[in-house]
Formats: structure tokens, sequence, C-alpha cells
């Protein structure tokens, strides 16, 4: 009597951990609830260099550059935040500025993510005389691989604009830890490089991200392994 106690109580303890594998494959089906969105307001506008971190939840936006003017964040509102350079129209909120040929990198201390998209424009150099045409917008993931887009032409005005780019599915791999942008020129040749004399500029705002779902799939289908492996030595 005292054992068939015992399997009814492993047969319950089963069922749930059935149910929680269940759950996690919902979860991991439906992310895009937890979808989030890097937007730079909680950070103070100022100048940083490379090394220097902003926080934000677990988020971590770091500069990178050469160790000097490396980047800012921009107050879009303030005609006077970007009087370091021509910088894009279109954006009245606070976004990052990667200067002098640096960017920054974006790392998720939750684990790997998806990018879904982001906005961005060309920064054009306060003398606005380039020695190069303008290039692309690059994102590197922590694995090597990276994707990158073309800035959009310069307006009527003669300014760049911000752009939105769509990057759901653009990466080969399902999600990264990191990810880092930068900007490149083209040379004559058609080449896109950075450095550029440090030239190669750009601001992004709204980076739009979701966590990856094979995180939860994995620790749904292991759930489901342990699962196989008890019912086996149950039959045995």
């Amino acid at each position: 009597m005292h054992n068939i106690e015992i399997i009814k109580i492993k047969g319950k303890n089963m069922k749930k951990l059935v149910n929680l594998a269940l759950a996690i494959g919902i979860a991991a089906a439906c992310s895009t609830a937890s979808a989030g969105m890097v937007t730079f307001e909680s950070f103070v506008p100022g100048i940083y260099t490379n090394g220097d971190m902003n926080v934000n939840g677990k988020q971590i936006i770091t500069t990178v550059g050469q160790g000097g003017f490396d980047g800012a964040i921009i107050n879009g509102s303030d005609p006077f935040s970007c009087d370091i350079a021509v910088c894009p129209s279109g954006n009245s909120s606070n976004y990052y500025a990667g200067l002098n040929d640096g960017g920054m990198s974006l790392t998720n201390l939750g684990g790997a993510t998806q990018l879904r998209g982001l906005d961005f424009g060309f920064i054009l150099p306060v003398d606005a005389v380039l020695n190069f045409a303008v290039g692309r917008l690059v994102i590197i993931a922590n694995d090597g691989t990276m994707i990158s887009r073309e800035f959009d032409l310069q307006g009527a005005d003669g300014k760049y604009g911000f752009a939105h780019w769509n990057i759901d599915g653009l990466f080969s791999h399902t999600g990264s830890k990191e990810f880092t942008f930068i900007a490149c020129l083209y040379t004559s040749g058609g080449e896109c490089v950075n450095p550029a004399n440090n030239q190669a500029q750009f601001a992004i705002d709204n980076i739009a991200y979701v966590p990856e779902p094979a995180t939860m799939s994995l620790f749904g289908i292991s759930i489901l392994g342990m699962l196989a492996a008890a019912r086996r030595r149950k039959s045995v």
C-alpha cells in the first residue's frame, strides 16, 4: 500500500513536469510578448570614450573606439546638443552617436536576443567635407557574423535623416548576447572601410529585440528528456 502511494505521487509530479514543458514551449512560441526596446531616454546626454558603459536594466551600452571622442548621447530636441557634427534630422528624443570611426556594443545580461529593427542615420562631419562616399551601418554579432545596410541619401535640405531598418530574420543564427554597431565609408574602389579618417559616424535609436526562443525551447526539451528517461527506468 505504501509503495502504491509513492507511485501515485510520482505520477502527479510527472504530470506537473509535462505541463511545465508544454508551458515553456508555448512561451517560446510567443516570445514576442517579452519584446524590448533600447531608446536611450534614461541616459544622460554627454560625450563618451572607448570602454565607457551605460546600464539600463539588463542592457549594457559600451562605447567602442580608439580612446578619444568615440561616442555621445545626443538630445535630438536640443539644437546645441549636436554642434560637433551635422546630425540626422527626424528624431527629437535621445539617441546614440558613434563618432570619429567609433561605435557601440549592446550586451543583454538576460541571455541571447534577436534584433528586430532600429532607426539609424549618417552623421556628417562638422566641416561637411568627406574623403569618402557615404557608406553603411554594420552590425556584428559576438560570433563574428555581420549584416549591413546603406545610409539614406541626403534630403533637399542637405541633411541626412533617420531611416528604419527591419532586421528580423537577417542574421543566420537565432540570437546573440552581444551586438556591435559601427559605420563604414566607401573608398573610390568601392570598399567599405573603417577606420576612415574619423569620418565614419552614425546615429542609432529604438533598437528593438526579443529573447531568443531557443533558450526556453531547449529547457523544455531537456525536461521532456528527463521524463522519457524516468519512464524507461520505470518500465525496466
